[in-house]
C-alpha cells in the first residue's frame, strides 16, 4: 500500500465528458471512471478504493479525490474534468 501511495503522490488525471457551455456534465464522472483513468499509469486502483465525498462529479473543473489504498493508507489525487467539444 505504501508503494502504491508513492506512485500516486502528486498524480493527476484528466477525464472528459460531454458538457454544456456552462460546464454542467450530461451525465457524471463516477468511481469507475476515475479508477480507469488512474490505471494506465501502472497503478492498480479499484473503484471501491475511490472516495467521492459528495457523489459523482457533475461539473467540469478540478477535484481532489481521496484514494483509500489500505485501512491506514490514503492519498489524494487531482482529477480534472473537461468538457468534450
Amino acid at each position: 500500500a505504501e508503494a502504491s501511495k508513492a506512485k500516486l503522490a502528486d498524480a493527476s488525471v484528466t477525464t472528459s465528458a460531454q458538457a454544456s457551455a456552462e460546464g454542467q456534465l450530461f451525465g457524471s464522472v463516477g468511481l469507475r471512471d476515475i479508477a480507469e483513468a488512474l490505471n494506465p499509469g501502472g497503478n492498480n486502483v479499484h473503484k471501491n478504493q475511490v472516495i467521492l465525498g459528495e457523489g459523482p462529479l457533475r461539473n467540469t473543473g478540478e477535484y481532489d479525490v481521496v484514494i483509500n489504498l489500505h485501512a491506514d493508507v490514503q492519498t489524494t489525487v487531482k482529477v480534472i474534468v473537461v468538457g468534450d467539444k
